[in-house]
């Protein structure tokens, strides 16, 4: 399944019915959701049939849920998950929006969770344990292990921090082209590793996307953040890889200190890190003046 958002976009009916044909060798359970009153439908290729509620077939539930996943997914536009747990059955239940025929709907897939493969070890801890390793294997990015662009988007761009750094890799494109990209990988891998080290497990280190990192500090003293920054470049800069003498990594760094919502100090970043890539091995700073 397409994790791209526009993938789910300006479907027909054609399109969608293939799409569904393939989610049901996947999932236990598939359905297509009229978002506007929960109801699942089906589609014919002149007509929508309304069935049943949703909540009221699949989990025995009248009203909507604390934590709807199908509102969810419509007012981002994208994809939202969640765990059902129904008396001693736990189901893994994805809604990703989409748009057939110019209409809106979501796609509700679910997968029940045998007991065999949450319960690892004796009690709910071993099922705490196995939920949070699915969470991990979806927002996790496989090369670097930072978090992926999915979680940004689903579980970071709303939110408020401190302070936000966007870290670039100095002319990626020509380690890549001049070691291959099994070293491109390596020193992907190696700077996420050693920018890990340099901050606090309640800091969020994102793979943006290529040799692009974001770094959220939900909590931060101007001094601490501006610190980190520059300990990061130096301790990138510092980097020797036996193998490869000759390779050497620094980081361009675009740092914003003003507490705001994170897709707010995107672009304020985004502006220092453009400064910072000018010079290339350094970091830029900017922050929010009150005038009191």
């Amino acid at each position: 399944m397409s994790d791209r958002a526009d993938s789910w976009l300006n479907l027909d009916y054609d399109t969608i019915t293939l799409r569904l044909e393939e989610l049901a060798s996947a999932f236990h359970a598939v359905s297509i959701v009229n978002p506007r009153n929960k109801k699942v439908v089906k589609l014919y290729p002149n007509r929508v049939e309304e069935l049943h509620s949703v909540c009221d077939a699949r989990w025995n539930r009248r009203g909507d849920c604390r934590f709807c996943i199908v509102a969810k997914a419509v007012s981002t536009k994208g994809r939202a998950e969640k765990f059902e747990f129904i008396d001693d059955d736990i189901y893994f239940v994805i809604a990703q929006y989409t748009e057939i025929e110019g209409v809106p709907y979501v796609i509700e897939m679910v997968s029940s969770m045998e007991e065999s493969a949450l319960m690892g070890v004796s009690g709910t801890g071993g099922v705490i344990e196995k939920i949070a390793h699915l969470d991990m294997a979806i927002y996790a990015d496989s090369l670097t292990k930072a978090w992926n662009r999915r979680f940004y988007d689903e579980k970071v761009q709303e939110k408020q921090y401190q302070a936000l750094a966007m870290i670039d890799i100095d002319h990626f494109k020509d380690i890549n082209d001049g070691y291959g990209h099994a070293v491109g990988d390596l020193a992907l891998r190696t700077s996420a590793d050693l920018i890990q080290s340099c901050v606090r497990s309640s800091d969020q280190l994102i793979r943006y996307g290529g040799d692009e990192f974001i770094l959220c500090f939900p909590k931060i003293t101007e001094e601490a953040f501006r610190r980190k920054l520059h300990r990061i470049r130096k301790k990138v800069e510092q980097l020797c890889f036996a193998e490869y003498p000759d390779l050497h990594i620094t980081l361009s760094i675009g740092g914003y200190y003003a507490k705001s919502m994170v897709k707010s100090l995107m672009p304020l970043a985004d502006h220092m890190l453009y400064s910072a890539k000018k010079q290339r091995n350094t970091v830029k700073i900017g922050k929010t003046v009150v005038l009191g």
